[in-house]
């Protein structure tokens, strides 16, 4: 100790023992909130924490914790999971909506059952989803104006 004592009056001679037992505790707390931040954040992440906790102490805390804030993953545990959810709920709505386009099925604007598209109503609620066109016979949207298939105007006497 006194060797290092010393050696700092060689450089700073206003140099005290207390004065420098200020100085190291005070950096000791700095290395060990550093180290305790970088824990926290470490296991957040779910990186190595105690690894990256025990390499800023040991190397100093300063340039091991400017690292780790280089090094670390941008999004926490929760984020990825909730991504990989979003993802998965995606992938389960796009086959949901091809089911439905290769099946051809619909939704009642009444009660929202699903029904083939050919239904003329609903099996849930009974609404007209359908009705015939009096010219050609065939099967037209219920608020149609006028037949697709044969030009017939409904409505018209």
């Amino acid at each position: 100790m006194n060797y290092i004592m010393n050696l700092l009056r060689g450089s700073f001679p206003w140099i005290s023992v207390l004065d420098f037992g200020i100085f190291l505790s005070g950096f000791l707390v700095v290395i060990f909130v550093l180290a305790f931040y970088v824990y926290r954040d470490s296991s957040l992440r779910g990186g190595k924490s105690l690894l990256w906790a025990i390499c800023t102490i040991f190397f100093g805390g300063i340039l091991p914790f400017l690292f780790y804030m280089i090094v670390r993953s941008s999004y926490t545990k929760e984020e990825l999971e909730e991504e990989k959810l979003n993802k998965e709920l995606m992938q389960l709505q796009r086959k949901y909506y091809e089911l439905m386009v290769s099946k051809k099925i619909q939704k009642c604007p009444i009660c929202g059952e699903e029904v083939s598209a050919d239904y003329m109503y609903c099996p849930k609620c009974f609404t007209q989803l359908k009705k015939y066109c009096d010219e050609c016979k065939k099967i037209v949207d219920k608020d149609a104006k006028i037949c697709p298939y044969c030009g017939h105007i409904f409505g018209e006497k």
